[in-house]
């Protein structure tokens, strides 16, 4: 079995930790994280096992390594994973919009490696670590089912919708495990009353809550 590395570019949130923990689950003792900081290595030690220099900079064999970005002209195939193949993703919680951070931190600075894409959408860290697994267990992009910019309800009212793509296994979203209770605290549900005016300017980044 492939291992899966996680370049580790972000704060660890409480969502950030809820997408590594569930790639955790799909990767189990293959997940690797880089670029790890020592006030980080404790916690993500719990998850994978953890280097602190950057993926950018490791004497990884560069045969072995594929780089998943956005921006890639070829796709991800089964033939081109081995056991020994080192597939990275980058640790970045994504944009509306994507700006291309993979490339500029990560596809930029590794010269003689695969780079990669996994199919047009834009997945969260785990969204891309499960439909990574399942390419490396056989499948082809084109048979891996997603739903783009799935709206979750929160109660009978209000309802939030993730603005990137998650894949479907057996017709079923693989929404990641704990978000929505992490958005429902986030948003004070049970503490008061939220508007939808007020609901609608947080998820536009035009006030908090």
């Amino acid at each position: 079995m492939p291992y899966l590395l996680i370049e580790h570019l972000e704060e660890i949130s409480e969502w950030l930790w809820l997408e590594y923990s569930h790639a955790a689950q799909w990767w189990k003792d293959k997940l690797i994280f880089t670029n790890v900081r020592e006030d980080e290595r404790e916690k993500l030690a719990k998850l994978g096992s953890v280097l602190s220099e950057t993926v950018t900079k490791f004497p990884f064999e560069c045969s072995k390594l594929i780089v998943l970005d956005l921006q890639a002209e070829e796709e991800l195939k089964p033939e081109d994973i081995e056991d020994d193949t080192i597939i990275v993703v980058g640790g970045i919680l994504g944009d509306a919009i994507p700006k291309g951070r993979t490339k500029e931190f990560i596809t930029s600075k590794m010269k003689g490696v695969k780079v990669r894409h996994i199919g047009k959408p834009q997945y969260s860290i785990d969204g891309a670590s499960i439909v990574t697994k399942l390419i490396a267990d056989g499948k082809r992009i084109e048979e891996i089912e997603y739903v783009e910019n799935p709206t979750i309800r929160l109660d009978n009212l209000s309802e939030i919708t993730l603005h990137y793509a998650v894949p479907k296994l057996n017709g079923k979203p693989l929404i990641t495990p704990g978000l929505i209770e992490l958005q429902k605290k986030e948003l004070g549900f049970g503490e008061e009353e939220i508007n939808d005016k007020e609901l609608l300017e947080f998820f536009e980044g035009k006030r908090e809550l």
